[in-house]
């Protein structure tokens, strides 16, 4: 099944360096939920920066930005402290929440397949209804585009 502007966002839990998280806990707040394949690496680092440095408008949206990755807690914590990342990062070691969100898909390099993370972001609303997608996302500018559309709606 995939998901679609309009669907209630999928329950998930997932840990965190500060324990479980689950959408559960967050509702009553928009919700930035970032997939990306691998903590430290170019592309993924660029796009956690700039939503760093965006965080701060995110907040006066009453938004709450997470990245998804199937990273440890513990890969997490050198990555978020490495740049200063102030919002929290969302271990899905079992790749549970990825398969609910539909974003571990088959992806190719250099002729050759393989299973990953596609780089996807959801908008979920206050009360876990899903507002917008964003998938095979481009790092450059996403983060603007994520805000506008949070201020759209």
């Amino acid at each position: 099944m995939t998901l679609k502007i309009g669907d209630k966002a999928p329950a998930f839990k997932g840990e965190t360096d500060e324990g479980p998280l689950s959408l559960k806990d967050l509702k009553g707040s928009r919700v930035v939920l970032y997939f990306y394949p691998k903590d430290d690496t170019p592309g993924c680092t660029l796009e956690a920066c700039a939503f760093r440095d965006t965080l701060p408008r995110f907040k006066k949206m009453n938004a709450k930005v997470f990245g998804v990755s199937k990273d440890t807690v513990e890969k997490h914590g050198k990555f978020a402290k490495k740049y200063e990342l102030p919002f929290t990062l969302i271990s899905d070691s079992d790749g549970s929440i990825c398969d609910s969100f539909g974003v571990w898909v088959e992806k190719s390099m250099y002729g050759k397949k393989y299973m990953g993370i596609e780089r996807a972001t959801y908008l979920i609303d206050e009360a876990g209804i899903i507002r917008n997608i964003w998938r095979k996302v481009k790092v450059t500018g996403h983060a603007e585009d994520v805000l506008n559309v949070i201020k759209s709606i």
